[in-house]
């Protein structure tokens, strides 16, 4: 195994965050997914709730729930994890060691995308009783993980790039919930408005479906982390071109964050 893991994985687990944060995070989940079990079957005029309209409450409000918590999360232990060194006067002693810059990368990427990908694998009982009720399947729930991972080592591989850039973590820890904000909020702010300027000058011809919307005003949707994640709800076969067009945006930030990584820890001094 990579020191660099082993090293970040210890101190990570032996930190109090490290059973502190998956608990607080269990806890808001379940409080929010028992709040939409309880909506969800409030009696409506005598009318019988379905089992697969609850499974499929629960497991959207699930989903999209525990994406934000996670989009919080993921900047604590990425946007830190090399301006620390910097602070310790460390980093100096991993550029002269045997580690490779790309080996001290990928032990700060994985440990950082670990201990996230745990809080998430923590959150599968809660799937798993959304699965119970219906309305749901296997596939459902693997599309939806596959793609909260995939968004989830994009905004590691991000954090990265800014520990790597700046030499203080809180400057480094705000410009990565500035950049999660700006591809969560301020992509669906400028589609949502633009969309109200072109559906009033088509009104006549009538509302346009999303493949017929101009690419221009669709554009900012596909860093949206949560239109990506509505895109993997999709059946296989309608995967394309929304899901995939998401998931080649994430991919290509994410190289292109790798590659200015590894070119700042390449530079000499700091």
């Amino acid at each position: 195994m990579n020191p660099m893991i082993r090293k970040e994985l210890r101190q990570r687990m032996r930190d109090r965050r490290g059973w502190l944060l998956p608990s607080l995070y269990l806890l808001v989940l379940g409080a929010v997914i028992t709040f939409a079990y309880f909506v969800t079957t409030e009696e409506r005029n005598g009318a019988e709730i379905q089992g697969s309209t609850v499974g499929v409450a629960l497991f959207l409000t699930l989903a999209y729930s525990q994406l934000a918590l996670l989009l919080l999360l993921a900047p604590i232990f990425s946007a830190g994890s090399i301006t620390i060194e910097r602070e310790q006067r460390t980093l100096a002693g991993l550029r002269t060691s045997l580690l490779t810059p790309a080996q001290i990368w990928w032990g700060k990427f994985v440990s950082s995308l670990l201990f996230v990908l745990l809080l998430l694998v923590t959150s599968l009982p809660l799937l798993s009783m959304a699965f119970a009720f219906g309305g749901i399947g296997s596939w459902e729930i693997f599309s939806a993980s596959l793609t909260t991972v995939i968004i989830l080592a994009c905004i590691c591989a991000m954090g990265l790039y800014f520990s790597s850039a700046f030499q203080r973590s809180v400057h480094a820890t705000a410009l990565s919930y500035a950049t999660v904000i700006a591809i969560a909020v301020v992509t669906a702010i400028v589609f949502f408005v633009r969309m109200q300027i072109y559906e009033s000058a088509q009104r006549p011809a009538g509302a346009a479906g999303w493949n017929q919307i101009p690419w221009n005003i669709r554009v900012p949707m596909y860093v949206n982390p949560f239109f990506f994640l509505t895109a993997s709800f999709a059946p296989p076969r309608q995967l394309y071109p929304a899901w995939v067009a998401c998931a080649t945006v994430f991919i290509l930030l994410g190289a292109i964050c790798v590659s200015l990584t590894l070119h700042n820890l390449r530079r000499k001094g700091d």
